[in-house]
């Protein structure tokens, strides 16, 4: 009997234990929620290279002086942040190759609403006829009689002394196109231009940002692209060999 009481005493004991055990392991995190921005790229096709933009109206209201804008000219996207969360997502195009748009850390030095080029623009004859529409008059000379109109640049926000800056102007997603400024859509230049103050931080880098919050949701897409490439393949091939089998069905000579 002592015998057996104890055994019964040990087995309750162990399935205590194991129960015990059992009811502390936390269950698997759930994966997080998407935050706004992350859904906006991950529904928006081809993201980076589309002419799509992101704004978050809730966080454009807190916009401040110190409020950070990143250009990532690998992506050709800009972008403005807010408490480190992305207020607004934009297409650029910026300098093509040999007038780079240089890299570094920059800040709003100059604001004008309706600016123009001193250097890019149309060139004119005495006859007022255009001869050039992509002059630069640092290294071409105004005909005898001509003139020179500088290129438009409105919401002219300028970040170095020799001419570089955010405006708006023709933007072709992922393309560059400028003489180095950085080109807007015109809907987000003018809403740059009214939250931006002069001294506004701007960084110009080759790759996105360290605190870009899209990187895992591009990842995401990419694998999604291509395991239905992969699976629109293999439907494909299937659809060949079903083909293939109702051919010689059709075609095969039976023998009597």
């Amino acid at each position: 009997m002592k015998t057996r009481s104890l055994l019964s005493l040990l087995l309750s004991t162990a399935l205590t234990l194991l129960f015990a055990s059992c009811s502390t392991t936390p269950p698997p995190a759930p994966e997080p929620e998407p935050t706004a921005f992350e859904k906006f790229i991950l529904n928006t096709t081809a993201y980076p290279t589309t002419m799509a933009y992101y704004v978050d109206e809730e966080l454009v209201k807190q916009v401040t002086p110190k409020s950070p804008i990143y250009i990532c000219l690998e992506q050709q996207r800009g972008r403005l942040y807010v408490n480190g969360d992305v207020a607004m997502d934009w297409p650029v195009s910026t300098g093509t190759y040999g007038h780079e748009t240089p890299k570094g850390k920059f800040r709003i030095v100059e604001k004008e609403k309706d600016h123009a080029s001193n250097r890019y623009g149309h060139l004119y004859n005495a006859e007022g006829k255009c001869i050039n529409s992509n002059a630069d008059v640092f290294v071409e000379e105004i005909p005898e009689g001509g003139k020179f109109v500088g290129s438009p640049m409105p919401n002219w926000m300028r970040l170095t002394g020799d001419g570089v800056g955010m405006h708006t102007g023709k933007v072709k997603a992922g393309k560059r196109l400028s003489h180095g400024c950085i080109r807007t859509p015109n809907v987000i230049a003018v809403r740059l231009f009214e939250l931006t103050k002069v001294g506004q931080p701007v960084t110009i880098a080759d790759a996105p940002e360290a605190s870009y919050p899209g990187a895992d949701e591009i990842a995401k897409r990419a694998q999604k692209d291509v395991e239905e490439e992969q699976a629109r393949k293999l439907a494909e091939q299937k659809a060949a060999e079903e083909k293939a089998r109702e051919e010689a069905r059709k075609n095969r000579k039976w023998l009597w």
